[in-house]
């Protein structure tokens, strides 16, 4: 375990920070599917010089938007669930997050001594913005001086954690126990960390805190990796997709693509568009509003990156477009009539041209999961997006669509409403064009009219390809496109939200939650506390108090509690003070707790 640490600490080639973390810009390139023929993909507007070397070799560049041969999210993709997992895979693959995750990750050291077990898991890519939560198993806990002050683990458990700066600091306490094989060396520099003691304890004690033993599972809710604000040049934690995605692809442990193909004028102008696009306020069926877009979410460095690229695309109707100064630019899809006119002075001919996709490929019924923060930020399924009236006459025809990197259902269900008209487009054809057709050239959508199918509507370009003749001769171009009506864009929160998943009320614990207590000050002072019977004799009452004044440290157990009491005095209280009371349930046979309750303030 110790030489993985080894090979984290020092970058060995045998850990697995594959994918383009370990590649140069052209192997990016290739990763990105840039390879002889047949390349697609708006990255091909990356640089003009790239765009005319590929011309004058006579090769056929398609640019395809969304090709799903190149940015389809890949089935491979770790779900947020899994991201949630401890394991002892010492050759296990780096993570790096974005947004507010919940998360854990390979051990990296696991030795006992003395009783106690030590053991450091990596929780993915630094630097980080900030640890939020900690969990143990299927509990939240809180720290104080890296105790966990909740019972049954207070006292019998410390956490410890490191945000993965570019120099971090050793665990002295780990380095103290294990100075050979934990020297001051093992910073582990870039890595998020948390340093777990699990302490000797009596076994009944330990069956309660640890039913796991060494396998107890320790997760954080993280706000994960800072990054640069297209609005104003800002780094800080931000999930905005446009912020998220350029993030990625010119980061290190991203794409590596270089700064330069995101900075130029136009390509950066586009960069702020999209960002302003991404914040807008969308208002909510709850009467609320959330931003348009944004993107949580973990990618394993062993990824291929245009997998990691197509998912965050689909979460926000993204796509990459070249700008006409060599930069590559994101769009986020916006329904206005466009400038480009595609009429009967510009086809040549068309192919597959029809009214609607066929029986295989039509839907009328969309499900998709996303990233449910009030599931325990794992992926929840989304209401249905359904045509009714379709499918009341055809049957359920359905496609299933991954949107979990969005964090909202709200969102999720935006992002349904366009598959479901991409799923059934009024057109969908290609058009073989001469060159007045280059005035779609980086478009996302075009008007077409061809008066001989009637044909006089709005299309959005799945794909632009330059047909290039003999000598390298431009000689045309060929539109793969679909209708889309801007209906597509409007969203009506009361009547297209949809119901959200019901998220689970406890901590995870399966232990029902309680009420606040009923509390009487009486003579001493001391303070009497109603109880109402817990729901089955699987469970007991658990009462706590504390001066209103006082910290989170300073809570105070009530003795044990019998199954049929219905109240229990505390001692001496001191006069003319504000107390706060708490009680919650914990199992019998384990000690499992319960979320503790509202609190109720009384003074003597």
């Amino acid at each position: 375990m110790n030489r993985l640490w080894h090979r984290l600490v020092t970058g060995d080639s045998g850990i697995a920070a594959q994918g383009a973390a370990r590649t140069g810009f052209l192997e990016s390139m290739v990763l990105l599917g840039l390879t002889s023929a047949g390349v697609s993909g708006a990255a091909l507007g990356i640089a003009t010089t790239l765009l005319t070397t590929l011309i004058t070799t006579g090769i056929s560049v398609g640019l395809s938007f969304l090709a799903n041969a190149l940015f389809g999210p890949s089935q491979a993709a770790p779900r947020p669930e899994d991201m949630q997992q401890s394991s002892r895979q010492p050759t296990q693959p780096r993570s790096r997050h974005y947004g507010r995750v919940k998360v854990s990750g390979p051990w990296v050291f696991a030795e006992a001594s003395g009783g106690d077990f030590y053991k450091v898991v990596a929780i993915g890519q630094g630097p980080i913005d900030a640890i939020e939560e900690f969990w143990i198993d299927d509990n939240r806990v809180t720290l104080s001086g890296g105790v966990v002050q909740e019972d049954p683990w207070r006292g019998q458990c410390t956490i410890d954690y490191r945000l993965g700066a570019a120099t971090e600091t050793v665990y002295s306490g780990l380095n103290a126990a294990y100075p050979v094989s934990w020297s001051a060396d093992h910073r582990g520099d870039g890595i998020a960390s948390l340093y777990i003691r699990q302490y000797a304890v009596a076994q009944d004690v330990y069956l309660r805190a640890f039913p796991n033993g060494i396998n107890t599972n320790y997760r954080v809710v993280m706000r994960g990796s800072k990054v640069w604000s297209p609005a104003d040049g800002a780094v800080a934690w931000n999930d905005n997709a446009a912020a998220v995605i350029r993030d990625y692809m010119v980061h290190a442990d991203g794409m590596r693509l270089p700064e330069s193909v995101v900075s130029t004028p136009l390509a950066a102008a586009g960069w702020v568009e999209a960002y302003s696009r991404a914040a807008q306020a969308i208002g909510r069926a709850a009467g609320d509003s959330e931003a348009r877009y944004r993107l949580w979410g973990s990618y394993m460095l062993s990824e291929r990156p245009a997998d990691v690229l197509g998912r965050m695309l689909e979460c926000c109707d993204g796509r990459l477009a070249p700008t006409p100064d060599g930069g590559l630019t994101l769009d986020i899809g916006r329904w206005s009539e466009p400038a480009a006119v595609i009429d009967e002075d510009a086809i040549v001919g068309f192919s597959d041209l029809s009214r609607g996709r066929d029986i295989l490929t039509a839907a009328n019924t969309v499900r998709a999961t996303f990233l449910d923060p009030e599931s325990d930020y794992q992926a929840a399924d989304a209401d249905p997006w359904v045509d009714a009236v379709d499918a009341s006459v055809r049957g359920e025809i359905a496609i299933d669509k991954r949107f979990e990197m969005a964090p909202s259902h709200s969102q999720c269900r935006r992002l349904m409403k366009l598959a479901a008209y991409r799923a059934n487009p009024r057109w969908t054809g290609t058009f073989r064009c001469n060159l007045r057709a280059l005035a779609a050239f980086g478009e996302r959508f075009v008007r077409i009219r061809y008066r001989a199918f009637l044909i006089d509507e709005v299309f959005e370009v799945s794909d632009f390809r330059f047909d290039i003749g003999p000598g390298g001769i431009l000689q045309g171009v060929t539109l793969s496109v679909q209708s889309m009506p801007g209906l597509a864009y409007e969203w009506d929160a009361g009547q297209e939200e949809g119901d959200a998943p019901i998220a689970d009320e406890s901590e995870g614990s399966g232990v029902p939650a309680v009420e606040a207590p009923d509390v009487t000050i009486i003579s001493g002072p001391k303070a009497s506390i109603a109880l109402e019977e817990p729901p089955s004799v699987l469970y007991r009452n658990q009462v706590r108090y504390k001066k209103t004044a006082d910290g989170d440290d300073h809570w105070t157990l009530v003795g044990e509690i019998g199954f049929d009491e219905t109240a229990i005095e505390t001692g001496s209280l001191a006069s003319a003070t504000s107390y706060e009371f708490q009680r919650r349930l914990v199992t019998v046979a384990l000690g499992i707790p319960g979320p503790w309750s509202d609190s109720t303030i009384a003074s003597t």
